[in-house]
């Protein structure tokens, strides 16, 4: 068991990434009240910093609703922070190269309640599969279908390709995987 809470990894992720991409920048949609958003750049595009909720992401109507739990490395990640989306590499292992991934990060509220929906649908979808249930995370820059995602009944990550089975681990669990990854200034080779 990793002795590093996802919560402090999510902290310190987030540090890092602002230290190598002091100021990355996120798609601005206006309908949003998101205070993470700092200085608009041009019509589409917006600065933007990470901020700790107020009140942490409540799951337990939609856990209510799904008849289960969240893993709590879930509800850690997307309930904590407001944050644009972590373009980031991980290195899958010492022969192989590092592979870019987009972590998913609500920006505010609406925008939590649109993943919250996503979410539901993956699972009702991997339910309809008869596949153990997985919470997805991220997107691999290479393969849109390609996700990454958390066994929730382990909190082991891996990849998945849609519909499909995780196929390849690539932490025991979240903290782990976020204290490995590094901040990528490419944007979304």
């Amino acid at each position: 068991m990793n002795p590093v809470s996802t919560e402090h990894a999510v902290s310190v992720l987030l540090e890092r990434y602002l230290e190598v991409i002091p100021e990355p920048k996120t798609e601005w949609v206006e309908e949003w009240d998101a205070k993470i958003y700092q200085q608009r750049i041009g019509e589409e595009q917006v600065i933007w910093r990470p901020v700790k909720r107020d009140e942490v992401q409540d799951f337990s109507t939609l856990e209510s609703a799904l008849d289960m739990r969240f893993h709590d490395s879930v509800k850690r990640l997307f309930g904590d922070w407001f944050s644009g989306d972590l373009s980031l590499a991980f290195a899958t292992g010492e022969t192989t190269p590092s592979m870019g991934f987009e972590l998913l990060m609500p920006q505010c509220q609406e925008d939590a309640e649109r993943l919250l929906q996503n979410l539901t649908g993956h699972i009702l979808m991997k339910r309809k599969l008869k596949q153990p249930v997985t919470i997805f995370i991220g997107i691999l820059h290479e393969h849109d279908d390609c996700l990454v995602s958390i066994d929730n009944s382990t909190g082991e990550v891996a990849l998945e390709w849609l519909g499909k089975l995780q196929h390849q681990t690539l932490a025991v669990d979240l903290a782990t995987l976020l204290l490995q990854c590094q901040p990528h200034s490419g944007e979304n080779d």
